[in-house]
């Protein structure tokens, strides 16, 4: 009896050695942290699980955006002392302090040598120059904006919050929350004069009072998706381009918070495209989760309490989890996310805490 336990036991481990052997092992994403600190931090995540935060120096670097071979930029949203920052393999490269006040978003134009930053309170988007190493140049043009809104506390003037490639296109959006309007932009052809030129015949207005803060692309169904900071609404418009020229028509707008505190922050589509979540601060913290139809269009299907002040939030390439940046509990929460109905669980093992730092920022990297 003996004998017969232990030959079972033995083929027991070896199929279980054999098992493990043949299941992949989840791969190990590399992200970077942006903060309101003194350092934006490297990071590994797999599995649920983070790897030890890595700080690189920098002031307050609030937003990131990746480059190739290890290239990363940083702005530093420091009111009339802000700049943007330049970094390869975690050194910096170079800073430079010609831009706007307060910018809160940057963008790589693909195939060409510039960074486009949303300068918030200068109510401008700047173009920076690349070297070949792909550091910062000079700033090489600026787009400031006049506007203001019927909130005013929040829309005395301009505020550009993000800036964004329609996919596919050398169109770019820019959306002002101060004046309740998204600002088009063209790319021009290489060797043109200017970068970028100004369309305002086509900004697309998004209704007094709204304040278009970010915003997400539904390529599949030509759809583009506009997260409103005061009004906290999602506005669904039908997009394309004829004759080369973009065009949008306003579908429908749906309520993603009803706190009515003017602190919406973030928006992303599930790589399924199945669902679309937004971010919200300031009362009831949390996520709205919504279904995206078949068509594209969205219905609110559940809200989920995060820890305090929810800002950017990341989805994993896999889709299985969804982590935010909560600036004032100093973390990055981490929440499972449900294939069947995009519904989010909690993982409390799996938080990443940071000292001093506040994280608001993770992309890939």
């Amino acid at each position: 009896m003996y004998m017969k336990t232990g030959l079972w036991k033995c083929k027991l481990l070896a199929a279980a050695l054999l098992l493990a052997a043949c299941t992949p092992r989840a791969e190990e994403l590399s992200l970077a942290v942006g903060t309101y600190g003194r350092n934006y931090y490297q990071v590994g995540f797999s599995g649920g699980r983070f790897t030890t935060p890595v700080p690189v120096p920098a002031k307050d670097p609030s937003y990131l955006a990746a480059g190739e071979g290890g290239r990363l930029y940083a702005v530093s949203e420091t009111g009339p002392d802000s700049g943007i920052y330049s970094f390869a393999d975690g050194a910096r490269t170079a800073y430079r302090s010609e831009i706007g006040d307060d910018p809160c978003f940057l963008t790589l134009l693909p195939g060409r040598p510039y960074v486009v930053t949303a300068d918030y309170s200068g109510g401008s988007v700047s173009v920076f120059g690349l070297d070949a190493s792909g550091a910062l140049t000079e700033r090489v043009e600026v787009h400031p904006y006049e506007g203001s809104g019927p909130v005013l506390s929040r829309q005395r003037s301009a505020h550009i919050h993000q800036v964004k490639l329609i996919p596919g296109t050398d169109w770019l959006l820019a959306s002002d929350l101060g004046s309740d309007r998204i600002r088009i932009l063209h790319v021009n052809p290489e060797g043109s004069p200017e970068v970028l030129t100004d369309h305002p015949e086509l900004d697309i207005p998004c209704g007094p009072g709204a304040g278009p803060r970010h915003y997400e692309f539904n390529p599949a169904a030509g759809l583009l998706y506009v997260l409103t900071e005061i009004s906290g609404e999602v506005l669904v418009f039908r997009y394309g381009v004829q004759d080369g020229v973009p065009s949008f028509a306003l579908l429908a707008r749906l309520q993603a918070d009803e706190t009515g505190v003017d602190g919406s922050a973030d928006i992303h589509l599930h790589p399924s495209g199945r669902f679309l979540y937004t971010s919200h601060r300031l009362r009831n913290d949390g996520i709205s989760i919504f279904a995206v139809d078949p068509d594209g269009m969205i219905r609110k299907t559940g809200y989920v309490p995060t820890e305090s002040h929810p800002r950017n939030f990341l989805i994993t390439p896999d889709g299985r989890y969804l982590l935010v940046a909560c600036r004032d509990s100093g973390n990055i929460q981490v929440f499972s996310v449900s294939e069947k109905d995009g519904g989010l669980t909690p993982l409390p093992e799996s938080t990443l805490h940071f000292d001093s730092d506040k994280p608001v920022c993770i992309i890939l990297s």
